[in-house]
């Protein structure tokens, strides 16, 4: 018995690496949150366990208790993003009990399970922030916005809109931004770039217009 007890079990130490592994797509997630340092502490805490091979019966505990606090902690947080850890809480409760010289059959059913799991969170996140970050930043923009002075923000918009509109713009919208007023005029993807050109010029002089740019599709959409 006290051979066996000498070491954790490997499926047990690569199901807690395997939870270490699922803070990394929450960590940059949240890389530009102002809650980051309270992400970075809760990520390091759950590589605890790893530091404990020699010691089975402080692993189990030291998992078991962190996987329980990870799904205790996301309900008050959920809205922070604390719910993005019970990954990390499956894998560690797992690992807790996965130890197939105590439990031959079921931890078979658990480390599946937990193989499983953190391959499906991985292609979600990855799946997820190739559609909201990555390919977004990837794609070519399809609005000019247009500064505008507060005075003749909303003058003649409708005007302004049925002349764009001819030009090849399909939207005519007035935003705000970071105490800026603009004018948003979105256009096809196919519009020939002549047509582009054709409709900056035309934002350039309608009254009130200080600047236009294309607006990144993550701004604009």
């Amino acid at each position: 018995m006290a051979a066996r007890d000498e070491r954790v079990h490997p499926l047990q130490r690569a199901l807690a690496a395997g939870a270490v592994v699922a803070t990394v797509p929450v960590l940059l997630w949240t890389v530009t949150s102002y809650l980051l340092p309270l992400f970075v502490l809760t990520a390091l805490s759950v590589a605890i366990p790893l530091f404990l091979p020699r010691r089975p019966p402080a692993f189990a505990r030291a998992a078991a208790i962190l996987a329980l606090g990870l799904l205790a902690l996301g309900l008050p947080g959920f809205l922070f993003g604390m719910f993005l850890f019970w990954p990390s809480a499956l894998l560690l409760l797992l690992a807790a009990f996965a130890d197939p010289r105590a439990r031959p059959v079921s931890t078979r059913v658990m480390g599946a399970a937990g193989g499983l799991a953190l391959a499906w969170f991985l292609a979600a996140f990855g799946s997820f922030y190739w559609h909201f970050t990555v390919a977004p930043a990837l794609a070519e923009p399809h609005t000019y916005r247009a500064v505008s002075d507060p005075d003749t923000f909303y003058a003649d918009l409708g005007k302004h809109d049925e002349r764009l509109k001819r030009l090849g713009a399909t939207s005519v919208t007035g935003t705000a931004s970071e105490d800026l007023l603009y004018l948003a005029v979105r256009f096809p993807d196919d519009l020939p770039e002549e047509r582009r050109a054709a409709l900056k010029r035309e934002l350039e002089k309608l009254p009130g217009i200080s600047r236009v740019d294309l607006c990144p599709i993550r701004d604009c959409g």
